[in-house]
């Protein structure tokens, strides 16, 4: 008989973002939790039998990384299908959400995001699952329970999160209705108070254990009984006080035995430690962690390698409560022996902007020592083992990659009756760079209206309509789920911007309100760092992340954002700006102000002003072909200004079109500045995302600097070797490289170097 159909075959149509992402999904985690994805067959734990690494997906808003978690929740624990219910034990959480929900803070002692976490992992983890039995955490359970039991009198917000937390370490109620609280749970195992009106807090943490207790008595296992729980915290703290003595663990030989009676007053220690804060607070995590690491590895799934491993995800642990749990379950692997490590499969999404600052092995790295893999080295086999005694040694990160544009063209190939511009697969993975959301969406837009019959060209992506039907621009939707809606029109504005001075000079003329209180500039910028989409306090430019800048600078070319602020204004304003603080410098930072001025002139529409600029610093005595080549590839970057006749206009001017038109309007000009003009129009259109540099305009972006190189008086070198790399560089889609070592170089005439 044939197997049934894989749980995860359906949700690859629903979940289009796994493209490229099949090593991890397909091999690598299968091989970690033990279990084919599309049989319910074991496989031998033949990698990582004795320790596992936490497997930590980066990558920027969009990746797709929360749709690999999607991917495989559907595998492991579907909803509906041939297996429906958790195949393994399975928990996932996304800490976005819980530190939204979670309460947190100085005012509530009985709670923090460990024991959040913790709470959620237990309650998930203890589902049934068929054919296996389920994973039990008494140890967990007990300790919890003793840190959220205690409460302030009239603290009505440590009294909710006791109650939510008892309900769901206490198990789901038998009938329909509210779910109990603390006290229906267990103020019946509460002393009797003196007074005989308000029972004394300080016993909370004692009865909540001992009701606990006595229910796994009932249960009648020896593995949850309470003398080797007991046993087990008591050797726990042994084994802290001969770390800090210095002494080998297990020095001090096994713990005194605890009277049943005394029992639940030892767990309900936990309780006071907790509520110190602090190193104290912290001391108790570490072993409610371990003890939540204990119930798996001797839990009823520990044998061998017959048995699939538990499987967490864990989303969003760029958060508080993810990096505050990433850091304690590493903690606790590192101090491990080899031969005692659990057998949990963690596998965590972590956001990290496209040109993030926390490179390998720097200091803002939160995980200095992790071993790096790319998405295709861990098909077969990960090469994965702990390389150091830092926790952080043992994350395996996978930065997510981006898609290639044979991957756009699949998603372009969903129906033959469609018709479209060739060229729109490239020009989508030019503006997206590989992004998996924008690029689906794109792609989506595109097959909608190609399937009406129209034609669709490369120069219209951006103005699609989304396909749900409601006329809403596929832009616009796209924004509103990378960065919302909140800040839509300070963002567009500030897109224009190449620093923070330059958004606080649109600020101070256009946005008057604050952001997250502070000043607009300010907050945009705290906002851009926060999501990953800028560097920091001195990214240049402003918003650093390319794709998000293009969608967000189209916006405003289309009068979609800014506030009805206008385009050429916007620019006159930040011309002015840069003119400014050029006049104030001296050197390259001069330079870099004047290409800025020309930048911002060139994107308002004064293209023949920018010309007359580059063609006088050609004609100069002294002038370095170097910077000449560095301004002349800064300013083509500029956006194009609004309409649509640039497209036709600027590449004719570059293919030299409209030399006639040219010497008609200035009798005077010369052939250098024909030249120089051609040059720039041609680069200009070349370096916009959606316009195709066909072999004609590379073939006559080299001869123009081909001629120029003859002209200039010191630069000949200089120029010749962007005569050969620049045109190949725009036919292969790569950056226009600009080295001062080629003053030295002997022009080539052709060949590869």
């Amino acid at each position: 008989m044939s197997e049934p159909a894989s749980p995860a075959t359906a949700a690859e149509g629903q979940i289009p973002e796994v493209y490229a992402r099949q090593p991890l999904l397909r091999q690598l985690v299968p091989r970690l939790v033990g279990l084919e994805r599309d049989h319910q067959r074991r496989r031998r734990h033949h990698e990582f039998a004795e320790d596992l690494p936490v497997v930590l997906l980066s990558g920027r808003h969009g990746t797709g990384k929360s749709a690999m978690l999607g991917d495989l929740q559907h595998a492991y624990a579907p909803d509906a299908g041939p297996w429906p219910g958790p195949r393994v034990p399975f928990a996932r959480i996304n800490c976005t959400e819980l530190q939204e929900r979670a309460r947190v803070g100085p005012e509530i002692s009985n709670n923090s995001y460990a024991v959040e976490v913790l709470v959620e992992l237990v309650t998930q983890l203890s589902r049934p699952v068929a054919g296996f039995g389920r994973l039990r955490f008494p140890r967990t359970t007990a300790g919890l329970l003793a840190v959220i039991s205690a409460r302030r009198p009239g603290n009505d917000d440590e009294l909710r999160v006791a109650d939510r937390h008892a309900a769901a370490l206490m198990g789901a109620p038998t009938d329909e209705g509210p779910p109990p609280t603390w006290d229906a749970l267990f103020r019946a195992a509460l002393p009797p108070s003196p007074d005989g009106v308000s029972p004394d807090p300080a016993g909370f943490p004692e009865a909540a254990v001992r009701t606990y207790l006595g229910r796994q008595y009932r249960w009648r296992s020896r593995r949850l009984a309470s003398r080797h729980l007991i046993r087990w915290y008591e050797s726990y703290r042994n084994e802290a006080d001969n770390r800090l003595r210095g002494m080998p663990p297990g020095a001090a030989g096994h713990p005194p035995r605890v009277p049943a009676a005394e029992r639940a007053q030892a767990v309900a220690r936990l309780c006071q430690e907790f509520h110190q804060g602090r190193g104290f607070r912290r001391g108790v995590e570490r072993m409610l962690m371990a003890a939540f690491l204990t119930d798996v590895r001797y839990g009823p799934f520990r044998r061998a390698n017959r048995a699939p491993r538990p499987l967490v995800l864990l989303d969003n642990v760029h958060t508080d409560p993810g990096r505050d749990f990433l850091e304690l379950l590493l903690e606790q692997r590192a101090r491990q022996s080899r031969g005692a490590q659990d057998q949990l499969v963690v596998i965590a999404t972590e956001l990290r902007g496209d040109d993030s600052s926390a490179a390998p092995g720097e200091e803002n790295d939160p995980y200095p020592e992790a071993a790096h893999r790319s998405m295709h080295e861990i098909g077969a086999n990960s090469w994965w083992t702990r390389s150091g005694t830092d926790p952080s040694a043992g994350v395996l990160v996978l930065p997510l990659p981006p898609l290639d544009t044979e991957h756009l063209e699949s998603m372009l190939k969903r129906d033959d009756r469609a018709s479209f511009d060739p060229y729109i697969a490239t020009a989508v993975h030019d503006l997206t760079r590989g992004h998996p959301m924008g690029a689906r969406r794109l792609c989506d837009a595109v097959v909608h209206k190609a399937r009406t019959g129209e034609w669709v060209a490369a120069e219209e992506l951006l103005d699609l309509t989304h396909p749900g039907g409601t006329g809403e621009s596929v832009i616009w939707r796209l924004l509103n789920t990378l960065v919302g809606s909140e800040n839509h029109d300070e963002l567009c504005l500030f897109s224009l911007a190449w620093d923070r001075e330059a958004a606080e000079e649109l600020a101070e003329r256009w946005v008057p309100r604050r952001i997250d209180g502070l000043a607009a500039a300010d907050g945009g910028a705290a906002l851009l760092e926060r999501e990953g989409w800028s560097r920091g306090p001195g990214s240049r430019p402003f918003i650093t992340d390319r794709f998000l800048r293009a969608l967000l600078v189209h916006q405003m070319r289309s009068g979609r954002g800014g506030s009805g602020v206008d385009w050429f204004g916007a620019h006159a304003l930040l011309a002015e700006h840069h003119r400014r603080r050029a006049e104030s410098r001296s050197g390259q930072a001069a330079r870099d102000e004047r290409c800025r001025f020309l930048w911002h002139r060139l994107a308002g529409g004064e293209a023949q002003e920018v010309v007359d600029v580059l063609h006088a610093d050609f004609l100069r005595e002294d002038g370095d072909a170097v910077d000449w080549l560095y301004t002349l590839r800064t300013v083509a970057h500029a956006p194009r200004p609004p309409g649509d006749v640039w497209f036709e206009q600027c590449q004719e001017v570059g293919k030299g079109r409209r030399d006639r038109l040219q010497l008609q309007a200035d009798p005077g000009v010369g052939l250098e500045k024909q030249a120089v003009n051609r040059l720039l129009h041609a680069l200009w259109y070349a370096a916009d995302e959606l316009a195709e540099a066909d072999r004609t305009l590379a073939d006559r972006i080299g001869q123009d600097l081909s001629f120029l190189s003859a002209q200039h008086l010191t630069g000949r070198a200089v120029l010749a070797q962007a005569a050969i790399r620049w045109p190949r560089a725009v036919r292969d889609g790569g950056d226009w490289p600009v080295e001062r070592r080629w003053q030295g170089d002997q022009p080539r005439t052709g060949g590869r170097r």
